[in-house]
């Protein structure tokens, strides 16, 4: 995966987890007092495709947002 192909994939994943977060009514300050591991920092820069999250992080962002991990992947395309 070259790296305009990873940074489409950054902020597409982003926007996607961003949009689910909201509707679930969570605030970013909210999910880190939750959370705790997860600071609001790392996950605004994760929602505004600045960062890649690794495996582990994505599995407890969707545990925090009650989704199953095939949720956050949904509609993407490799």
């Amino acid at each position: 995966m070259g790296a305009k192909a990873k940074s489409e994939f950054a902020k597409s994943f982003g926007k996607h987890l961003k949009e689910i977060r909201l509707a679930r009514g969570i605030s970013l300050k909210h999910f880190e007092a939750v959370d705790g591991a997860i600071n609001r920092h790392e996950l605004s820069r994760i929602e505004n495709g600045r960062k890649i999250p690794n495996l582990f992080t994505v599995l407890r962002i969707a545990r925090r947002l009650g989704v199953d991990l095939r949720e956050l992947f949904r509609d993407f395309k490799y």
